[in-house]
């Protein structure tokens, strides 16, 4: 069953997330004085805690992460982990045949790791832990396992790329437990038979830390609108009914959308964005093509150039509408927001060159001819992979229509394409500077001069032909 996404909701979003933050707020408290307060004492005591670590958790949240703060979303996220873990821990010490070192606060690290980011999740398993350690009966070896394998999962699931990776983060975990529960039982002096049975606590701990993250995972992504990495490997997946639509019906444009792939993917490595997200991006980047396919050159092998009888401005107009297509192949197939923003960002509010030129050339007047009737919807680019595709996607293409793409060909194809872009302002609000641009175009032409490696002129070839 696919759950509507918080993304998705409209206004007011804000104020209804924050309102559901709040209520989450207060009934983590409720939760805490119901189960643990025992007399005005200790709920004075209780609320004075959960103050005090609401206070602690904006100070650090202002210092270290300060993007949270201004996410309703996330924080609200956040909550839904942390009120989670105390509903385990609560069955947990209710039940007289589990023992605390069950409780597997290692679930809340990979969560949060992988849905929001490792300091975010360090954050949250700390706080885990300090309520385990209070639950416990003040128990510092409570606290101590709890920190130790929340850590550890917040550790090895840092760059989890599929679901499987979640059992080598199990393992890891797994080893910790043992090292620690065993370590602090020998301080203790504890039995063997008793540290031995602590230690396969610890193991079940591990186990249940994976299997509730596997469970709970795919409900939060899509309850929170978020795309992990495990999410975007699915995505990539060629079997995928969109992707092989592309395959048999817009071959040409497949074949590209997987060229620009390998040049985003490249690039976004190079400057620290995130590269996965480049290359599936790339893949659907262009599916809005599946609609006319030979109506773009790409699929123009062996059929005649459609545009070849038809006025500019009806050209231009079926070349921008492969955006709104494309953004409606992406709801119907329920791709992911991140994907539909790179589907409808990565021509920005670029000027369609060929027609607007062409058209320029039939008029009697320039000024009859409405320059924005030439251009795509946009909006340009908003985040570092958009921008990237952006270029990629110009680039190969530029590149590809070269009779013979040699070395100083393809180098100033780059720059006049990168150029072009900067100065046309479509990369103003996607963070990229100066030093990324030289980082992608350095990027590029590597790829570039592999792909074409059979065709390229290097300096040497030129000296021999001088010589």
């Amino acid at each position: 069953m696919h759950i509507k996404s918080l993304k998705k909701l409209k206004t007011p979003k804000n104020k209804l997330i924050s309102a559901l933050a709040v209520l989450i707020g207060v009934l983590m408290l409720s939760t805490l004085i119901m189960y643990f307060g025992n007399g005005m004492k200790k709920i004075a005591g209780l609320a004075l805690f959960a103050g005090s670590i609401f206070l602690l958790s904006y100070v650090y949240f202002k210092i270290f992460n300060p993007k949270l703060l201004q996410s309703p979303r996330q924080i609200f996220l956040v909550e839904i982990v942390i009120l989670m873990m105390m509903a385990i821990l609560i069955v947990v010490l209710s039940s007289q045949r589990l023992s605390i070192y069950f409780f597997p606060a290692g679930t809340a690290g990979i969560l949060l790791t992988i849905l929001i980011n490792p300091a975010t999740a360090g954050f949250a398993v700390f706080v885990i832990a300090i309520l385990a350690g209070i639950a416990g009966g003040f128990s510092l070896p409570a606290f101590y396992v709890a920190v130790a394998g929340g850590f550890s999962a917040i550790y090895s699931s840092r760059k989890v790329r599929n679901r499987n990776d979640l059992n080598r983060s199990g393992l890891f975990i797994l080893a910790v437990n043992i090292i620690t529960i065993g370590a602090l039982d020998m301080v203790s002096g504890s039995a063997a038979v008793e540290i031995g049975a602590n230690i396969a606590w610890g193991g079940g701990n591990a186990l249940a830390c994976v299997i509730i993250a596997s469970g709970v995972m795919p409900i939060l992504e899509s309850l929170f609108g978020i795309t992990t990495d495990i999410r975007l490997l699915e995505l990539g997946d060629f079997n995928r009914p969109l992707l092989k639509r592309l395959m048999l019906e817009a071959p040409g444009t497949y074949h590209h959308s997987l060229m620009v792939g390998n040049l985003a993917e490249n690039a976004c490595e190079k400057i620290g964005a995130n590269p996965l997200l480049a290359r599936v991006g790339a893949y659907y980047h262009d599916i809005g093509k599946l609609k006319t396919p030979h109506y773009f050159i790409e699929n123009q092998l062996h059929v005649t150039d459609k545009h070849k009888n038809l006025n500019p401005s009806i050209s231009a107009l079926i070349l921008k509408r492969h955006v709104k297509v494309g953004l409606s192949f992406a709801e119907e197939y329920n791709l992911d927001e991140v994907i539909k923003d790179m589907i409808a960002q990565h021509h920005g509010t670029t000027l369609i060159e060929y027609f607007y030129k062409k058209i320029l050339e039939e008029a009697k007047d320039e000024s009859d001819v409405d320059k924005k009737e030439y251009r795509y919807p946009g909006p340009r680019p908003k985040s570092k992979e958009a921008g990237v595709l952006m270029l990629a996607d110009s680039v190969e293409a530029a590149c590809r229509s070269q009779d013979e793409p040699t070395y100083s060909r393809i180098t100033a194809v780059v720059t006049k394409v990168i150029n072009n872009k900067f100065i046309d302002g479509q990369l103003n609000n996607c963070d990229l500077t100066l030093a990324n641009l030289e980082g992608i175009q350095n990027s590029f032409l590597n790829t570039l001069a592999g792909i074409y490696h059979s065709r390229v002129e290097y300096p040497e070839d030129k000296e021999e032909k001088a010589g």
